[in-house]
């Protein structure tokens, strides 16, 4: 491996995360070329029992700049805006030769001592605005992804609207996996997870879905159980198996197999399993007005999803401070829904005071104390209390 072009690409000022770096090591492009000037374009496969072809390259301008790319999500929603290379580029400077640094013909040039570089225009608003949000949805995955390398089975607790689920399917498109979701209902019973099976029919639930295709496709599944506290007790009971591994002893016992193993079993369908490796389970929730099981929680690692700065930070004043508002009452069980990020994604400016208009409709239709109690803040603000601008 060369290890050398990864230090070349730090020196070009990318950032070379770890976990990246970790899972790039056991990549291995399929084919590689040459491109004129300097640097290289290749074919790498990512992870997972359903592998597919990235197009990862690294590219030495005519004036010696370094650049790198990739058609993969992870650079698309992420790295290309942090400078952070994902690991089929990073797999891709292992396995080719020395990625020079400047090129010939700019080797020994100086620029005059009162060059000033041409600075690239400020993006508009809505581009830094979905970037923004784009990375904290990322960051978000990077954590989910970091608690199941550990074998951990992440609780994501946040309001609605605060990327879980974007962050959920960021983390199975990354690996490949394939990807199968259900949110909660008080009115789900064992058979809508599970599935019925009768002498006549057959209508599998989520967990037979996403077992079937582990135990007999052999595809690494990640399941999402979201909106976990709308579920009822029944229910409830149905999914603590299943968060546990069956030991490979145990399951050999029982006569289904002989590795470890996620169990599962309703009274409409009976018993079924998938080889634990092959299952990835992460469960989200809104916690604000409902109890956690202590049981349920002892068997997951709880991970907070919040608002994120960076987003805040590209608002003015006073619309920051009534966003922000938003998001603390709803913490404190106050307000029933933030200013989501998808409603944010509408502001043409920093100072766009028209998001409030729709949010405010969102609250009269849940809770019109909750509605007027938010007006008096717009107001609090010196905000339009109706949302307009």
């Amino acid at each position: 491996m060369n290890e050398k072009n990864i230090d070349t690409l730090r020196r070009a000022g990318l950032t070379i995360e770890p976990g990246r770096l970790r899972r790039a090591r056991s990549l291995t492009p399929d084919a590689w070329q040459a491109l004129p000037g300097g640097g290289f374009e290749g074919v790498v496969l990512g992870g997972g029992q359903r592998q597919t072809p990235y197009h990862p390259a690294i590219r030495l301008g005519a004036e010696g700049h370094l650049t790198v790319a990739c058609t993969c999500a992870d650079w698309r929603t992420r790295g290309m805006h942090t400078n952070m290379p994902c690991k089929h580029i990073l797999a891709l400077a292992f396995h080719v030769g020395d990625i020079p640094t400047v090129s010939q013909e700019t080797e020994n040039e100086t620029a005059p001592a009162d060059f000033e570089p041409e600075m690239p225009p400020e993006p508009p608003f809505a581009v830094k605005l979905r970037h923004a949000i784009a990375d904290a949805i990322a960051a978000l995955a990077d954590r989910v992804d970091a608690l199941m390398q550990m074998g951990e089975i992440p609780f994501l607790l946040g309001p609605t609207g605060s990327g879980k689920t974007s962050a959920v399917r960021l983390v199975a498109q990354r690996h490949c996996w394939a990807f199968e979701e259900v949110a909660g209902s008080p009115s789900f019973a064992d058979s809508d997870l599970v599935g019925l099976r009768t002498d006549h029919m057959e209508v599998p639930g989520v967990f037979a879905r996403a077992f079937r295709r582990a135990r007999e496709q052999g595809e690494t599944v990640l399941l999402f159980l979201d909106e976990l506290t709308r579920f009822n007790a029944r229910a409830l009971d149905v999914l603590m198996r299943p968060l546990q591994v069956t030991s490979a002893e145990t399951a050999r016992a029982m006569g289904l197999a002989w590795s470890d193993i996620r169990l599962v079993e309703a009274p409409l369908w009976g018993q079924d399993w998938a080889p634990a490796e092959n299952v990835k389970i992460v469960l989200a929730a809104n916690p604000w007005g409902a109890q956690l099981d202590p049981a349920l929680v002892r068997r997951v690692h709880p991970l907070p999803a919040g608002f994120s700065e960076a987003v805040l930070e590209l608002f003015q004043e006073p619309v920051r401070g009534a966003i922000r508002a938003s998001w603390a009452a709803v913490e404190s069980g106050q307000l029933p829904l933030p200013v989501e990020y998808q409603l944010l994604l509408t502001a043409t400016s920093p100072d766009d005071a028209r998001i409030f208009t729709p949010y405010l409709h969102r609250l009269r239709a849940l809770d019109s104390a909750s509605a007027e109690g938010f007006q008096a803040i717009l107001a609090g603000l010196g905000l339009p209390t109706g949302g307009a601008a």
